[in-house]
Formats: structure tokens, C-alpha cells, sequence
């Protein structure tokens, strides 16, 4: 078995667990585990580091630390609550992302365990997915998927309100958390997921181009999945927004803010089928333009016209 790999980790921050005697919640314990993690990520071969990085560390450190709390039965939502807010602050005085995401990840395992206190939890979630740190923001993902694959019914009318929110971070957690992940099947499933169509269409006209791409991308995934669902949407958004589609639309030339923001969207999730999928070119074209098939490129030629 690797020295890298998820059950090697886990069996390892068993065997640290048992080095524990008191559970206290204190910077002496905060260190400790702060140790832990930085020797867990000394440890993966750097050829393995774009894959193992520190989410992957906290992530299984978290599991084995959890696994021992629920032996010792110390998972009352009190303490892990306050054991959760102590370690993430601890961590960002020290500034120990890693220790940081740790705190997240318990999040994510206590919900695993028991998804009938996930509603406890969401100001906690709430509260991390308005960061100012990127990847804080981008770690409390996983505690709505956890959500999405124990108790669907439930967290997705959180997201159906977050959907709604006034704050960018919230309406695009609801998008970041619906991308079809491995770790919940049906979010890929085209006749299982009609809900998340439907958050997703509430958010493509987003004001925030932080949602909007977050939204294209979901998007781009979905359509390498179910291609002709996703092509069926586009097509259909754009209808609804009455836009007439000719050979430059995509340049946005001419459009309103809100139609504007609508294709932005559009192209962003379509650059895939765009790239990889030249069967569906004429479909393409129906809906953005014979340029955007000829011509658009996201990093060089944004606006789709040709490179004088």
C-alpha cells in the first residue's frame, strides 16, 4: 500500500490519535494536529503533489481524527461546533491554511455521519463560504455535497434559497456545489437532475461574472455528460430571452446588459462540445453563430472574431 494513499493516512492519524490523552479543546491540541498534517504532506513524493495536496492531507486527517471522536463518542454538535470554529481561527492566526481546511473537513465528516444535524450546521457553512480566502471558499464545497448525497431533499432547499441571496459567494456555492461530482452520481444523471437545471437557469444572467463562470463551467461539465440536454437548454435560454442569432452574436455587440451576460454564459459552457465535439457544430451555430464555431477561443479571442 502507498505511503501516499487515503487508507495509509487515515491508519496513520489513528495510530496519532492514540498519542492523545486529553481531547481539550486548546492550542496545545490545535498544535499537535497542525504537526500532524505538515509531516502527512512532508510525506507525499512531490511527483505526486499536484494530486495529494493539502485538501487531500486535511481531508483524510480529518477522517481519522473523526473516526476516533466517534469512538470516544465526542460528536455532540456543541463540541464539534466549537471544536471546529477554535481550530479554523487557530489556524488562521498561525496562518496554517492547512489547518484551516482540516477544521472544514470535520464539517464534512460530522454531516457524513449524522445528516439529521446537517441543518446545525449551515451558519457555520454559511460563514466559511464568505471567505476572503479562494480556497476556503472553494473547501466548504464539500460539506454541500456530503449534504447532496445524505440528505438531497434538505440541502437543496438550502441552495434553492442561497440561489436567491444577495451575497455572490452564496449564489455561487449553490453553482459550485452542483457541478457533477464523482461523489454524487446522480448529479450527472440527465434524468435525475432537472433541480439543478433549474438553479442553474435562475443564475445565468447573474450580475457577478465570479457566479456567471462558476455557472458556465457546471455547464461545461454537464455537457460532456449529457450533451443534447445541455444544447436543448442553451437553445432554449436563448429563445426565451428573444435574441436573434446571427454570425457575430457572440461579440455581444448590440445586446442589452442582461442578454450580454446571458451569452457570456452560454459560451463558456459550450466551449467543450466547442472543442471536442465537432458533430455538434451545426447545433452550435444555431444558437451562438458561426463565428463562435470558427473563431472563439476563451483565453486568446474572447469575443469570437477573427484574429486580424
Amino acid at each position: 500500500m502507498s505511503i501516499s494513499s487515503a487508507k495509509s493516512i487515515q491508519e496513520r492519524t489513528l495510530d496519532f490519535c492514540k498519542t492523545i490523552g486529553n481531547w481539550q479543546i486548546n492550542t496545545t491540541f490545535f498544535d499537535q494536529i497542525n504537526v500532524l498534517l505538515n509531516k502527512e504532506y512532508d510525506m507525499i513524493p512531490e511527483k505526486e503533489r499536484i494530486g495529494k495536496g493539502i485538501k487531500f492531507i486535511s481531508n483524510h486527517v480529518a477522517k481519522g481524527v473523526f473516526q476516533n471522536l466517534i469512538n470516544k463518542k465526542r460528536t455532540n454538535i456543541g463540541f464539534i461546533i466549537e471544536l471546529v470554529e477554535n481550530i479554523f481561527d487557530y489556524g488562521e492566526n498561525i496562518d496554517s491554511n492547512i489547518l484551516q481546511l482540516y477544521a472544514l473537513h470535520i464539517i464534512a465528516e460530522f454531516i457524513t455521519s449524522f445528516p439529521e444535524e446537517f441543518e446545525k450546521m449551515i451558519p457555520l457553512i454559511e460563514v466559511y463560504a464568505c471567505h476572503r480566502n479562494w480556497i476556503v471558499r472553494e473547501t466548504i464545497v464539500d460539506a454541500i455535497l456530503v449534504g447532496l448525497k445524505k440528505t438531497p431533499n434538505k440541502t437543496l432547499e438550502l441552495l434553492s434559497n442561497w440561489a436567491e441571496s444577495s451575497n455572490e459567494n452564496l449564489r455561487r456555492l449553490v453553482s459550485e456545489s452542483l457541478r457533477p461530482h464523482v461523489s454524487v452520481k446522480w448529479l450527472r444523471d440527465p434524468t435525475k437532475n432537472d433541480k439543478i437545471i433549474e438553479l442553474l437557469t435562475i443564475l445565468r444572467k447573474d450580475p457577478s461574472i465570479y457566479v456567471r463562470k462558476s455557472v458556465g463551467n457546471n455547464l461545461k461539465d454537464l455537457s460532456k455528460y449529457m450533451p443534447e440536454k445541455i444544447l436543448g437548454l442553451m437553445e432554449s435560454w436563448i429563445n426565451k430571452a428573444q435574441i436573434k442569432v446571427h454570425a457575430e452574436i457572440s461579440t455581444e455587440i448590440g445586446l442589452s446588459i442582461e442578454k450580454k451576460r446571458l451569452i457570456w454564459t452560454v459560451k463558456h459552457a459550450m466551449r467543450w462540445l466547442k472543442n471536442k465535439n465537432p458533430e455538434f457544430h451545426p447545433f452550435l451555430e444555431k444558437i451562438l453563430g458561426k463565428n463562435y464555431v470558427l473563431y472563439f477561443d476563451e483565453k486568446r479571442n474572447r469575443l469570437a472574431k477573427p484574429i486580424n
